[in-house]
């Protein structure tokens, strides 16, 4: 017990040892949005915060969420405590309003960071600060496992994300609580944290508590965990990276080699894919982990997976392929330009034909469906477009969306690829007319 009393005398929460969590947020003078509830830990937060003044500007920011019948008497003793303290004070009033796809919990999170950051843009804050600590951080830890999370779940919560920042993650409840007895602080007890029907109050009343009891150091043990955790995602998403990079093509699908299964796991390929999709930084929950790793390990050449609503994953041969924003014939325009001259050229987005095959005739832009055939330039006899692709080793993707270009219902152009025999340029050719692929804006 003598051990356990020193270890957290060694770590007290003080004015300096905030001001070492602080230290690395403060380089000049900052401006610092307070989110305060009135309970034991942001009254503490926002004491420890007073002692920055005069060197940095502190603000605060309260959301009454209009969920429980005391949140005006709550109101009431927070804009007491910053009138007392002459700090700016803007109040967040709500009135519930979530359907039956949202629980009352996720509504209350999804305003209350809204107002945060609204806040933040109206006093102009470098930063938003959070009271989280220690024991929030264990009861997110625990609440991720359930979810079935994967080595990102085990980070907790970041001490970082964007504009917010959490100084007392280091610190445990006991540390808060002790530091408001030493200075004598009044706050609001909140009775809702003791209904154990909102899943973060049984993990901690009805798992964590109990769990203290029989083992020592629990809290410091787990966040442990959570910083090894961080430092091994940082890493693995740091190599990643390097390998996305060579990748990523705005003008083109994103192509992954098959021969990247080879050195990287199942997991770790869907790692890079959250990665080149954009959401390297956003925990998926385990469905979405195992799910798409069981899709990579049984997919066939041809079979597609949707990874979130942009972006879509081809297994093509030997190869993976992500397709993003893919267009039919309504995000294209087809342009007719009179040239002097016929000149080569290796824009596939780009032809010249004789000007003969289109004149007084009605020209159509549309994609490419079964049944589809034409005269490919230089063959005598028709052949599908369906085999043309297939000869092309076209991709699913780019099949779906192939286009043609028709003349009186008469494919001329298999856009991008082959243009038909009767609208080739010859020696006899006068009338050059360049048709040109071009995407819509807007």
């Amino acid at each position: 017990m003598k051990k356990l009393e020193l270890h957290h005398f060694e770590k007290s929460l003080t004015f300096d040892s905030f001001l070492n969590e602080m230290s690395e947020f403060l380089l000049g003078e900052k401006r610092l949005l307070v989110a305060i509830s009135g309970g034991v830990d942001s009254v503490a937060l926002l004491h420890l915060c007073l002692q920055l003044q005069p060197n940095h500007k502190l603000f605060a920011v309260h959301v009454n969420h209009g969920l429980r019948h005391n949140s005006k008497s709550e109101q009431s003793f927070i804009e007491r405590l910053c009138l007392k303290y002459k700090i700016p004070l803007l109040i967040k009033r709500f009135k519930p309003d979530f359907n039956k796809k949202e629980s009352v919990e996720m509504w209350a999170r999804r305003v209350r960071l809204n107002a945060f950051l609204e806040t933040r843009k109206e006093f102009d804050c470098d930063y938003i600060m959070t009271a989280h600590h220690s024991n929030d951080n264990l009861e997110t830890i625990l609440m991720h496992l359930d979810d079935g999370c994967g080595v990102e779940g085990l980070r907790g919560i970041p001490k970082q994300n964007g504009f917010i920042i959490r100084p007392l993650l280091n610190f445990t409840r006991q540390d808060i609580t002790k530091y408001i007895h030493q200075n004598n602080l009044n706050y609001l007890e909140d009775s809702s944290n003791l209904d154990t029907s909102i899943k973060r109050n049984f993990v901690r009343h009805k798992v964590i508590k109990p769990w203290e009891i029989q083992s020592l150091n629990l809290i410091e043990r787990f966040n442990a965990l959570a910083k090894k955790a961080t430092r091994a995602v940082d890493r693995m998403n740091c190599l990643i990276e390097a390998i996305g990079n060579d990748m990523l093509d705005d003008s083109k699908p994103i192509i992954i080699e098959y021969e990247w299964s080879k050195y990287l796991s199942n997991n770790q390929l869907v790692r890079l894919i959250k990665y080149l999709v954009g959401e390297i930084q956003i925990s998926w929950r385990g469905y979405r982990w195992t799910s798409l790793e069981q899709w990579i390990a049984a997919a066939d050449t041809g079979s597609t997976f949707k990874v979130n609503a942009n972006w879509t994953l081809l297994r093509n041969r030997e190869e993976w392929v992500l397709k993003k924003n893919t267009m039919g014939s309504d995000g294209f325009s087809l342009v007719f330009q009179p040239i002097h001259q016929y000149e080569m050229n290796d824009d596939p987005s780009k032809e010249v034909i004789d000007g003969r095959a289109i004149i007084g005739k009605e020209i159509i832009l549309r994609q490419w469906k079964t049944g589809d055939h034409f005269q490919p330039l230089g063959m005598t006899g028709k052949k599908r477009v369906s085999d043309l692709l297939v000869d092309e080793k076209v991709d699913l993707f780019n099949k779906k969306n192939q286009l043609v270009v028709t003349a009186d219902g008469e494919i001329i152009w298999v856009c991008g690829r082959r243009i038909s025999e009767k609208a080739k340029v010859t020696e006899k050719t006068k009338n050059f007319v360049e048709l040109s692929l071009v995407p819509r804006l807007g």
